[in-house]
């Protein structure tokens, strides 16, 4: 009993000593990522593919509507065996087109998760740069409410310096960039 008592007291002195030296700081990714020139210039290069892939969906869908009104106009002068022949292959463009209109979702959608995943792992690398380089014992990223109020005598925000480690890439060692 009295070494689980002098453990817990130990502890708490080591505790208390650690947040004397060792500070928090904190940041906030959103605000990171609006200013990450590389991952701002990715966005930018998806937005002109999801333009490019919309106007390429409106194309088809307009030469489907073409196609689907030229077909109402001629099909009571059809043979039956045309006229099936132009369903068919009316029905095989509406599903091709329905079919690209879905890839090119999938295809935006895993571009920006992929612009995401590169930008925070960029600055996931600059934290630990920033705390093998300071005296720092956490830190927090406070977007979405996670951590409401951290008290200034205790913590410092990083941001700028997670900025300033993003903007000079040559301080992040090979082994710091593919750590994780």
């Amino acid at each position: 009993m009295n070494r689980i008592i002098l453990t817990v007291l130990c502890f708490a002195c080591c505790s208390t000593m650690m947040a004397q030296q060792a500070k928090i700081g904190f940041f906030s990714m959103q605000d990171l990522l609006n200013t990450d020139a590389t991952y701002q210039e990715t966005i930018a290069n998806v937005t002109v593919l999801k333009q490019q892939y919309a106007n390429e969906q409106r194309i088809a869908e307009e030469d489907f509507k073409e196609k689907y009104e030229l077909f109402l106009e001629q099909q009571a002068t059809l043979a039956p065996s045309i006229r099936d022949k132009r369903q068919s292959d009316l029905q095989s463009l509406l599903e091709r087109t329905e079919k690209f209109r879905k890839e090119s979702q999938q295809l935006i959608k895993q571009s920006e998760e992929s612009a995401l995943a590169t930008a925070k792992s960029r600055i996931y690398d600059a934290i630990r740069y920033i705390t093998a380089n300071g005296d720092y014992l956490i830190i927090v990223n406070t977007d979405s409410d996670a951590c409401p109020y951290i008290n200034p005598a205790y913590s410092e925000e990083v941001t700028e310096q997670i900025s300033s480690v993003l903007a000079n890439p040559t301080l992040l060692s090979p082994s710091e960039e593919t750590e994780h």
